[in-house]
């Protein structure tokens, strides 16, 4: 039994339903071929990434690696030109002492250009007697790191033989069983040549320094002897001196004693005119006697050491008595003299005779050289434990550079035009040695056109319940 045919609404309805369903698997495939797309889409976008990435670090492996050979390059160049213009010979060698590199001062050593070095035998270079013992101890040398001092005789350019010294080391090496040998080449002729130059040298010093000595020591020799004969022409002087001073004071002392039974009216009176007379001749023999006891001082000075008699004496009375020796000479050329009194009560360690001779030598060289009218004036005071006395004048100065020489003996200094002045120039220059026998000293400061400031300076020893030893200057 057959069924019924479907009626058409049935058909239709079939269709329908069998469009629909092919309608929802279109629409399913669709979906699912999209999605796949996208995922191999974004796969290979991934993989365009990783790509990117390898790239970019191919790219900085290739640059760094550039960089690496531009600066192999550059120590290579570097070690080429460090070792072209080394000073000494170097050679590089194989184990079997083959040639590789050489340098320029190995070519000029050997005679033979650097390039035509390369690929030769260094044994080639070894004199025939010697050549079994450098291959032996060349074989013993790749045992080693390094071999210092190794003398080779060489025969180098114009086929003379030379002793070298030679310093090998090994270098790294260049594949698993081969080394190279790096050889510093030292040239001992020359430097045994500079040796024998330079001994000769020491010997010709050596032998200039040695008569230079004996010329010295002659010339010591004389100058010693000639130093005794001016020390005994010296104190022949000072002798003489001494001798002449004392000879002359005698009859002097008996010319006084005479003048003063004159002037006494002993034997008879004296009329005016013969009373001058007998004056001036006592004043010729006062500056006489005074001028003889200067050179005898000196002469004592430079005949050994001064005698000293040194004690306490006090400073204010010791400086009076010494004005009082001078006062005559300050009335008589109308110089104005003051002083400027300070403690009486302090005391200086020196000897009184000397500290007078010095003061009474000052004020008549102030007194000699004040013009009348000027003024002369003495002041102390202590500082720092030292006395310190100054005598200023108003005369004509003396310049800044013959203030030392007024201090030389028998050195006198006068202005352009004026006449020259008694005196033997001894004063000041015995002043200052009485000075610097007792620890002290005499300077002198000057101007021109204004006058002269010698000081005098002396140690003091101050009393242990003494008074302070200070004495302010009263201003004048």
């Amino acid at each position: 039994m057959t069924d019924p045919i479907p009626r058409r609404s049935e058909s239709d309805r079939f269709a329908d339903s069998v469009e629909l369903s092919r309608d929802r698997d279109v629409v399913h495939y669709d979906r699912t071929r999209k999605q796949a797309l996208t995922d191999g889409h974004e796969h290979l976008l991934h993989a365009y990434e990783e790509l990117s990435v390898a790239e970019e670090e191919l790219r900085a492996q290739h640059e760094s690696i550039v960089e690496t050979q531009r600066l192999l390059e550059i120590q290579r160049n570097r070690y080429r030109t460090l070792f072209d213009l080394a000073p000494d010979p170097y050679l590089v060698t194989d184990e079997a002492g083959t040639i590789e590199e050489a340098n320029t001062a190995a070519a000029e050593l050997f005679g033979t250009p650097a390039a035509l070095l390369i690929g030769k035998s260094f044994v080639t270079f070894v004199e025939l007697h010697a050549r079994a013992e450098f291959r032996a101890d060349l074989h013993g040398l790749l045992a080693a790191d390094r071999f210092d001092k190794w003398i080779i005789e060489a025969r180098v350019r114009e086929g003379r033989v030379i002793t070298v010294e030679a310093t090998v080391s090994t270098l790294e090496n260049r594949s698993a069983d081969k080394k190279s040998l790096c050889w510093l080449l030292r040239d001992m002729s020359a430097r045994r040549e500079s040796e024998e130059s330079m001994h000769a040298l020491n010997r010709s010093l050596n032998a200039r320094v040695a008569q230079r000595t004996r010329e010295l020591e002659v010339a010591l020799a004389g100058e010693q002897s000639a130093r005794k004969e001016a020390e005994a022409a010296n104190r022949i002087k000072s002798e003489l001196f001494a001798r002449l001073s004392h000879e002359f004071r005698t009859p002097l002392h008996a010319v006084s004693g005479y003048l003063e039974i004159l002037q006494q009216n002993i034997h008879g009176s004296l009329n005016e005119e013969q009373r001058k007379d007998v004056d001036r001749i006592h004043q010729a023999q006062e500056h006489l006697l005074a001028l003889v006891n200067m050179i005898l001082d000196f002469a004592k000075l430079e005949g050994g050491p001064i005698e000293l008699s040194m004690a306490e004496i006090p400073i204010e009375e010791t400086l009076r008595v010494a004005e009082s020796l001078v006062a005559p000479q300050f009335a008589k050329k109308g110089v104005t003299y003051s002083h400027r009194p300070g403690d009486p009560t302090l005391s200086v360690f020196a000897d009184r005779e000397k500290v007078q001779q010095i003061i009474v030598n000052l004020l008549a060289n102030a007194v000699k050289f004040t013009a009348p009218g000027g003024t002369v004036d003495l002041e102390w005071r202590v500082e720092d434990e030292t006395l310190v006395v100054r005598v200023r004048d108003t005369g004509a100065g003396i310049p800044d550079d013959k203030v030392e020489q007024i201090f030389e003996p028998f050195v006198q200094l006068r202005a352009a035009g004026s006449l020259p002045g008694g005196g033997t120039g001894l004063g000041l220059p015995i002043s200052r040695d009485l000075a610097r026998a007792m620890g002290g000293d005499v300077t002198a400061t000057s101007a021109l056109g204004v006058g002269s400031v010698f000081t005098v300076t002396l140690p003091l020893r101050k009393h242990a319940a003494g008074p302070k030893l200070s004495a302010p200057i009263t201003a004048g």
